[in-house]
């Protein structure tokens, strides 16, 4: 299938877009937001939708300026709306000790929000594709997380506002054949090819080796990624009632009634002790807490600097250390 087939079997597959929504588009002027523009644009011939395109120039490349003019070409040549605003990453690292990638991606979020609710926009729209998806599960089971979900389809940030991913099961080969097709002008992120983050060496090494073994990898692990979402939300609302009759919450402690929880089954325990985990929720902490309660009657545990997990007998505790500042 090509891109617009996909993009437009999973609007209405996913009935994450429909008539009438007021919907903001981060493009960023990169291939994949490039694409979804075009792609947003054709729909918006077949369906009632008003568009709102938003880009944020980082300040952090010298290619930034002219992403940003590309994006404001792209945008009247589709006679769409479009907000340009400078943000300083920079500063806001150094101010909340966050890595560069992050405070981008924290303040490019935080001021969307910011536009979407003063313009009365209720969808934000990303582009990431099935490639993006398919290194973040690398990179999760590279961590030990034993998460396989992958990137969410769509995502609620509060009442008003969702996060939607409507390019998702589009793989990257794709999104470049659609955009040649086109002639669509973009620009290439160059920290895209610098093994410098953890993302790019998954991106430029080990997906790379496992395309030569399987040529369709990057949609087996958005296949596995949908199998895994579903599966959750049925094990999600089991564990959720279940763990009501086992789990007692206070305001600096977390209370277990082993006698009731050692009764569910083994994929329901690790999905509340994963829920009701204070710090630390990966699956090796999460293995070593569940070991202790079948075997030990009595443990102590420092699980962080300022959380301790404790067995005593047929109750398990997490509570919150009390450090005196000095």
């Amino acid at each position: 299938m090509k891109a617009w087939d996909i993009f437009y079997n999973n609007i209405f597959k996913s009935c994450f877009v429909k008539s009438m929504d007021r919907i903001i588009l981060l493009v960023s002027g990169g291939i994949d937001s490039v694409c979804m523009l075009h792609l947003f644009w054709r729909l918006k011939k077949k369906i009632n939708i008003n568009l709102l395109i938003v880009n944020f120039n980082h300040k952090l490349r010298k290619e930034s300026t002219k992403e940003s003019e590309i994006v404001k070409d792209l945008s009247y040549r589709f006679d769409l709306n479009c907000i340009f605003k400078n943000i300083n990453v920079k500063k806001y690292s150094k101010k909340k000790s966050l890595s560069i990638e992050t405070a981008g991606r924290n303040l490019r979020y935080l001021n969307t929000k910011a536009i979407a609710k003063k313009y009365k926009y209720t969808k934000i729209a990303t582009a990431h594709n099935a490639n993006d998806n398919a290194e973040t599960v690398f990179m999760w089971i590279l961590r030990g997380s034993g998460n396989f979900l992958g990137i969410p389809q769509v995502r609620q940030i509060n009442k008003n506002i969702t996060i939607i991913r409507p390019i998702l099961p589009i793989k990257r080969e794709l999104i470049e054949e659609y955009v040649s097709f086109h002639k669509l002008p973009f620009c290439i992120d160059q920290s895209n090819l610098s093994d410098k983050y953890t993302r790019n060496k998954i991106r430029l090494s080990i997906i790379p080796t496992c395309k030569r073994i399987n040529s369709m990898v990057i949609e087996h692990i958005f296949s596995l990624s949908c199998i895994q979402i579903r599966e959750k939300k049925y094990l999600e609302e089991i564990s959720n009632k279940l763990l009501k009759k086992c789990v007692k919450i206070q305001k600096n402690q977390i209370s277990l009634d082993l006698q009731t929880f050692l009764q569910y089954n083994e994929a329901v325990r690790f999905r509340i002790l994963k829920n009701i985990l204070p710090e630390k929720k990966y699956s090796v902490h999460i293995d070593f807490i569940m070991y202790k309660i079948v075997t030990s009657s009595v443990f102590v545990y420092e699980l962080s600097k300022n959380w301790i997990f404790k067995i005593n007998l047929k109750k398990a505790y997490f509570y919150k250390i009390e450090r005196n500042e000095v």
